[in-house]
């Protein structure tokens, strides 16, 4: 007989935006949304989680939360045992036909049959394999760690078009322009103009996420051309900012999160 499967499973609507503090849970936590946009952040960097994606927050892994606008979706708590192939940190992942069937079953499971259990543990496992077995990439920034470099790093993020070249942050931060090329692509893994295009694509995850038009996303992001936004966005995320949120992931009406 197949172990219990320390398993929770809840649907969550909110009409409002919710900022949530650092915190941590013992148990893994999967999650997507249906509508609405979530940033998650930890020390090490920001994950941005849009419709249509999963979000994974490993075991005892300290991190905020901000959602936009009203959210929609489902939340899955999983015991560490069951969740060694995923990533140690937080992780977006894109989702797929199969992940979406794996959930639908899920929360269609009749809870009272003797072998609910056993096959929830079954569908958990198979779950979580796919997902681990995932080559799609994280909708991620890197932050660095050295200060100076951090309120660089947090001033761009929040505000992607700042048009500061690498010299006049290498002035305004008081570091040497070679020293902040080197330790910032140590600490982040990125170049300062790929980091800068990663951080402008993921604003405009954000930005479009709410209804932005594409035009108005591109200018607020730095772009001066928005045909250019539209061929880096698509080279990046394989299709155009309008039809980025078209695949969404479905919401069953099955269970509500309790009070």
């Amino acid at each position: 007989m197949a172990a219990e499967a320390p398993v929770r499973l809840w649907i969550n609507a909110y009409e409002a935006p919710r900022v949530t503090g650092y915190h941590a849970h013992e148990t893994g936590q999967l999650f997507a949304l249906r509508e609405g946009l979530q940033v998650i952040e930890t020390p090490a960097g920001r994950w941005v989680q849009p419709p249509g994606w999963i979000g994974w927050i490993a075991p005892r892994c300290a991190h905020a939360a901000q959602s936009f606008g009203a959210t929609a979706g489902w939340s899955l708590h999983v015991d560490p045992a069951m969740a060694v192939g995923l990533p140690v940190g937080p992780h977006v992942f894109a989702t797929t036909p199969l992940v979406q069937a794996l959930v639908d079953r899920l929360i269609s499971l009749d809870a009272s049959s003797v072998a609910f259990d056993e096959r929830r543990a079954r569908l958990v496992g198979v779950l979580l394999d796919e997902l681990a077995a995932s080559a799609k990439p994280s909708l991620h920034l890197p932050m660095p760690q050295d200060k100076r470099l951090a309120a660089m790093a947090t001033a761009l993020a929040n505000d992607p078009a700042m048009h500061y070249t690498i010299d006049q942050w290498a002035d305004r931060i008081g570091m040497a322009r070679r020293t902040l090329t080197r330790r910032f692509a140590v600490e982040t893994g990125l170049s300062f103009a790929q980091w800068r295009q990663q951080s402008r694509l993921l604003k405009a995850v954000e930005l479009l996420s709410l209804g932005e038009a594409v035009t108005t996303v591109a200018l607020t992001v730095g772009y001066s051309s928005v045909s250019a936004f539209i061929e880096t966005f698509r080279k990046n995320f394989g299709c155009t900012p309008a039809r980025f949120f078209e695949e969404e992931m479905a919401l069953p009406q099955a269970k509500k999160k309790p009070a």
